[in-house]
């Protein structure tokens, strides 16, 4: 069932995510880049915040269904729209479960701000021993993957919602505001 309105918890959830998911992919892409393996712990912590945001704002979405379109437009962009917002829902999803995965299978333990929730497995050198090696570059590969195919989905999601805007002229950028 589709629902016309929106309500302010689900705006907020929804900007909380975008803000949250824009900014890990993009400190993901400068850590891999740079090799700056001092702020994973704060990349896995923030994800692991964004990711309890996600698991609310999912079971709001199955509670209340999508909400409506208010646009008009030929069937194939609600189509298209429809299919984007499955992907981003998805996405959310998997990026971080895939990312707890592969700390958790390369014996990284998985902590939250200093605060362990699965304890790093200690090797005999004193590093992290894997304890799947090749579960956890499984993961990593998703996880990765997901990232970039995240950044397809939220530019055209932002290209539908600019489209919405400045093109139909309809409220449908306005209402994810919070205006009316």
């Amino acid at each position: 069932m589709e629902n016309k309105s929106i309500s302010r918890v689900e705006i907020g959830l929804h900007w909380i995510i975008a803000i949250g998911i824009i900014g890990l992919i993009s400190l993901g892409i400068f850590m891999s880049e740079t090799r700056s393996f001092s702020l994973y712990d704060i990349h896995k912590s923030i994800g692991l915040l964004v990711f309890a945001v996600i698991v609310v704002r999912v079971l709001v979405r199955l509670q209340k269904g999508w909400p409506e379109s208010i646009g008009e437009g030929p069937a194939w962009e609600h189509g298209i729209a429809r299919v984007v917002h499955w992907i981003l829902l998805l996405g959310t999803i998997i990026m971080p479960l895939s990312g707890m995965l592969d700390a958790v299978m390369s014996g990284q333990g998985l902590s939250i701000f200093g605060l362990d929730l699965i304890a790093d497995n200690p090797g005999n050198n004193g590093r992290p021993q894997a304890i799947d090696e090749s579960m956890a570059e499984m993961a990593e590969e998703v996880h990765q993957l997901t990232g970039y195919v995240l950044i397809g989905a939220i530019v055209l999601h932002v290209a539908g919602a600019l489209k919405h805007h400045l093109v139909d002229g309809d409220n449908t950028l306005i209402r994810m505001l919070g205006r009316s």
